[in-house]
């Protein structure tokens, strides 16, 4: 769900207000274990697969969020907040350079989120 920008000596920071506004996309509970994490600026994308583990990931390792598996709930909670997404299973998120990739299972419906 996050992109780093990149320096001439590698990998920067990421914007805050940019990272606030993916992270109010996330269901609560993930967002305040996200919130916890040191080096959010460092953040590759979070992970949230249906029946499993959420996940945090950075360039050089990874965290699990929640030793609860991730809902369906909770990936309707991330659909309702970011809108539609395109024939691509990918969506934007406003005023930022951000984007959340769906997968769908082949009645269509969304078992994970990154």
């Amino acid at each position: 769900m996050q992109e780093l920008r990149r320096s001439n000596n590698g990998l920067t920071d990421a914007d805050p207000a940019e990272l606030d506004l993916l992270f109010q996309a996330l269901p609560p509970h993930i967002n305040r274990a996200v919130k916890r994490l040191d080096h959010q600026g460092l953040l590759l994308e979070v992970v949230l697969d249906l029946g499993r583990e959420p996940e945090a990931r950075f360039p050089d390792h990874e965290v699990i969020l929640d030793e609860t598996p991730v809902t369906s709930e909770d990936l309707e909670f991330v659909s309702s907040r970011v809108g539609s997404f395109g024939d691509d299973n990918r969506a934007g998120i406003e005023r930022t350079l951000h984007r959340i990739s769906v997968i769908r299972n082949r009645g269509g419906q969304i078992v994970g989120v990154t």
